[in-house]
């Protein structure tokens, strides 16, 4: 049983790396991913402003068209009333020229909100391309950076799980399940070593002295009384 737990510590050791490699490729993936919907939302952001400036341009092309229909309507409504033959007509005529002289001012008041409706979305379309590029400029060389960590933490990752293949097979079946189970269970951590004061580095509680003789004596499977992690002593170099 000494050789197994020998063998079953150094999977932990193995099971750590990976399990800390694993993380890190998981947090370069995340930051990655994020800087990537970054991209998406500014394009989003972009494609909105683009259509709120054509309804605007639409919108300043109707009021164009029509304040000159108005100016054409208001120089037929002159001419005629410059041809009234009398007072009657003559207030008429001017009515109809006051009334479409005040559509024309209502008119040009709506062109130039229009107006300045487009040159502010124009305006923000810009800003918001500016921070697009500066965005895809600095995720390039970040995405290439992050890329080439993940590569390598990737390259280690798969050499250490054949390692990890090859422990875990010279250990007995039911000792591996237990293992297994605690793995799973205990975050990831089933076997520990008993530190310099006799304690499970674990969950840090006093083991008892009896239990690491034995552990030392036979090398016979113990857990700690508090987490139910695998202990493991460390054998004892003799003095020289």
């Amino acid at each position: 049983m000494s050789n197994q737990l020998e063998i079953l510590f150094q999977l932990q050791v193995l099971d750590t790396r990976l399990q800390e490699k694993q993380r890190v490729v998981g947090r370069y993936e995340s930051d990655l991913a994020a800087r990537q919907a970054a991209i998406a939302a500014s394009t989003a952001k972009i494609d909105a402003l683009a259509a709120s400036r054509k309804d605007a341009v639409a919108q300043r092309a109707f009021a164009e068209r029509k304040i000159e229909d108005l100016q054409e309507s208001l120089k037929t409504k002159r001419q005629r009333a410059q041809k009234a033959r009398n007072e009657k007509e003559v207030r008429a005529g001017q009515d109809e020229v006051n009334s479409a002289q005040e559509e024309i001012r209502e008119s040009e008041t709506v062109l130039l909100e229009a107006m300045t409706r487009v040159e502010e979305l124009e305006a923000q379309i810009a800003k918001a391309k500016a921070e697009r590029a500066e965005l895809e400029n600095e995720d390039h060389r970040q995405i290439s950076e992050a890329e080439g960590k993940i590569h390598a933490l990737r390259s280690e990752l798969e050499a250490e799980r054949s390692e990890r293949e090859g422990a875990a097979a010279a250990i007995e079946a039911s000792l591996r399940k237990k293992y297994e189970f605690l793995l799973e269970k205990r975050a990831g951590l089933a076997v520990v070593e008993v530190d310099g004061g006799g304690c499970c580095s674990g969950c840090h509680v006093q083991i008892p002295p009896q239990t690491l003789i034995e552990i030392r004596r036979t090398g016979s499977l113990k857990v700690c009384p508090m987490c139910q992690r695998i202990l493991f002593v460390a054998a004892i170099a003799p003095a020289g």
